[in-house]
C-alpha cells in the first residue's frame, strides 16, 4: 500500500491514507470521509456499542457531532473543512441523504474516488487533484486571487509564527481593514481568524514532516508549545498530532502544499 499523504488546500486539509481506528469522538471542523475501496461504517448511535451502523462510501460529519466510523481494510480519504467557510454549504447540497448528525452519498462520488484515488497513487499531481476535486465538490477559490490577498497569503505562508494582525495586513496591502476583510474571506472562503488558524496548523504539521519534533513543530508554526498545538489539533480534528502519526505508516507521511 502506498504511503499515507496530507494534502493542504487553504483552509482545508485532505488526508489520503489508512483509517485512524478512533473512538467516538467530535471534530470542530467538518468532515468529509470516503472509503477509496470498500465502504466505511457510519453508527446510528455514537454513544451505543451496540447500535447498527450504516454502510455508505461517503459521508460528511458535521461539526461537533459526535461520531463514529469504522472500516475493515483499504484506504480512506478524510477531507476537513472549516465550519465557518463556505465550503461546508457546497458540500451538503452535493449529498443525497441528510441526517441530524451527517450526511450521506455524494451525487459525483465515483468521480471523487477515483481522483481521491489518482492523488493517494501519485498519478495525479497535488495541483491537479485540488482543481479537479473542488471543481466536483464546489470548494476552494473562486476565480483568480487579487495580488493583494495573494501577497498577504504568502506572508502569512512564509511567517507563520507572527501574529498577522489585521491593521498590519490591511497596511501592507493598502486596503483599510473592513476593505481587507471583505476581500479575505471573498476569495479564500473563511474568515481571517480562521485562515490564521489553518496556516499554522499547517505549517506545524509541514515542519513534523520535515522530521522536527513536536516542540519544534510547534514554535516554528507560533503555537506556545507542544501542549497548545497538541490541544488545538485535538480540539479541530478530534485527535492528537501522535494519534495521527500512529495512523500513518511507518516512513512517515507525504506533506504537500500545506
Amino acid at each position: 500500500m502506498t504511503a499515507a499523504k496530507l494534502i493542504g488546500w487553504g483552509a482545508r486539509v485532505l488526508y489520503l491514507g489508512p483509517a485512524f481506528g478512533l473512538t467516538p469522538h467530535r471534530n470542530a471542523t467538518a468532515v468529509l470521509a470516503v472509503g477509496l475501496e470498500e465502504p466505511l461504517e457510519v453508527a446510528d448511535d455514537p454513544a451505543d456499542r451496540t447500535a447498527h451502523y450504516r454502510a455508505a462510501r461517503s459521508v460528511l460529519i458535521l461539526p461537533n457531532s459526535l461520531h463514529h466510523l469504522r472500516i475493515e481494510r483499504g484506504r480512506m480519504a478524510f477531507l476537513y473543512v472549516d465550519p465557518l467557510g463556505r465550503d461546508l454549504k457546497a458540500l451538503i447540497a452535493r449529498m443525497t441523504n441528510a441526517t441530524p448528525r451527517a450526511a450521506f452519498d455524494l451525487r459525483e462520488e465515483s468521480g471523487v474516488i477515483e481522483i481521491m484515488t489518482g492523488l493517494a497513487e501519485s498519478r495525479i499531481a497535488p495541483q491537479e487533484g485540488r482543481a479537479l476535486l473542488g471543481e466536483l465538490l464546489g470548494v476552494g477559490t473562486r476565480g483568480k486571487t487579487s495580488a493583494r490577498i495573494a501577497a498577504a497569503l504568502r506572508h502569512m505562508r512564509d511567517e507563520p509564527q507572527r501574529a498577522h494582525r489585521l491593521t498590519t495586513l490591511a497596511a501592507r496591502a493598502s486596503l483599510s481593514p473592513s476593505r481587507f476583510l471583505h476581500l479575505f474571506k471573498a476569495e479564500t472562503g473563511v474568515p481571517l481568524r480562521r485562515y490564521r488558524i489553518w496556516n499554522r496548523m499547517g505549517a506545524a504539521l509541514r515542519a513534523s514532516g520535515e522530521g522536527a519534533s513536536l516542540t519544534e513543530a510547534a514554535h516554528a508554526a507560533g503555537f506556545a508549545s507542544s501542549a497548545h498545538f497538541s490541544s488545538a489539533f485535538r480540539d479541530m480534528f478530534g485527535m492528537t498530532p501522535s494519534d495521527l502519526a500512529r495512523a500513518l505508516s511507518p516512513g512517515g507521511p507525504s506533506v504537500t502544499g500545506l
